[in-house]
């Protein structure tokens, strides 16, 4: 498995099966498409390829409106390679780029560039300047110079297509059992710990910081969730709070994990916060005391949880 930037060349990578996509959360419908790379890769003996971009289109071209991406282009990589695909090859993608007609894009990039003999794309897949390039224009231009095309059909969850779009909306609403339902995992944020005010051990509840200010992945609504932390030592159930601690009369976000029975100093680790259950609301408390026995209720629950989960699939 290799990962090419475009911008330093063809890669050598001769004719190809590709799949082409923004794939942003490398979600359950990505993965539909992926395997089918892969297989007709394997059916053709030929290389299973996937391009993208760095980041989503919108990012860069309506920052105003877009709401944050489901994966970093790090996590988006480390996840396409993990399917089994063979190269990953990206683009960064800029305003210049968006400048690319759709035939340019086919015939410069697609065909030329990556040598594909089969493209896989999904059912709303649109491309080149102002998106004027759907899936069927594709496999019409493809066509005509004899390469082939497949188009993916959405997978059906909950009575709708799976996408980012709709993993975002349940994201930024807090609805984490729908979005890991959809990912197929749980939604994530990966961060190096910081030195905080110490506020949460002085009461008794450690925690470990990890700063949010210019983050550019979507993220759930402020409040307390149910989270799992990876870290070096392990993986460790959490009480999470994603907010400004208003009791403290703060204004910058933060995300505070409290790592159940964890003892261990993780001030500079990196550390991967996974939501599971959004708990509730943060809260503008009347003191530190009635913060301190809120915590305490909210650290039941999570106990609870986390039991009869365990009694469900024992």
């Amino acid at each position: 498995m290799r990962l090419v930037n475009l911008l330093s060349g063809p890669p050598e990578i001769g004719p190809c099966v590709l799949g082409v996509g923004t794939f942003d959360g490398v979600h359950l419908g990505h993965r539909a498409l992926l395997a089918e790379v892969i297989g007709q890769a394997r059916e053709h003996r030929l290389p299973a390829v996937v391009f993208c971009f760095d980041h989503p289109p919108r990012r860069v071209l309506h920052p105003e409106e877009f709401p944050g991406e489901l994966t970093t282009p790090e996590e988006k990589f480390s996840l396409l390679m993990a399917t089994g695909v063979d190269w990953v090859v990206f683009r960064p993608f800029d305003h210049a780029f968006a400048r690319t007609s759709p035939a340019d894009f086919i015939h410069r990039i697609i065909l030329a560039q990556l040598q594909a003999r089969l493209v896989c794309v999904g059912f709303n897949f649109q491309f080149g300047h102002d998106r004027r390039g759907t899936s069927e224009s594709l496999c019409q231009e493809l066509a005509g110079a004899g390469c082939a095309c497949l188009v993916i059909p959405s997978v059906i969850i909950g009575g709708e297509p799976v996408s980012s779009s709709r993993i975002r909306q349940a994201i930024a609403t807090g609805q984490l059992e729908t979005a890991t339902q959809l990912l197929g995992r749980e939604a994530s944020f990966t961060g190096t710990v910081i030195h905080g005010d110490h506020r949460g051990r002085e009461m008794g509840f450690p925690t470990a910081n990890l700063d949010l200010e210019g983050s550019s992945k979507v993220l759930p609504p402020r409040g307390v969730y149910l989270c799992l932390v990876d870290t070096a030592q392990g993986t460790h159930h959490a009480l999470v709070n994603i907010g400004i601690r208003p009791t403290f009369g703060r204004e910058r976000m933060t995300l505070e994990a409290h790592l159940l029975d964890f003892h261990g100093d993780l001030y500079h680790q990196p550390i991967r916060v996974r939501f599971q259950k959004r708990l509730r609301a943060e809260v503008r408390f009347p003191s530190s005391q009635a913060l301190v026995a809120q915590i305490q209720e909210d650290l039941a629950l999570a106990r609870h949880m986390i039991g009869s989960a365990r009694e469900r699939t024992a």
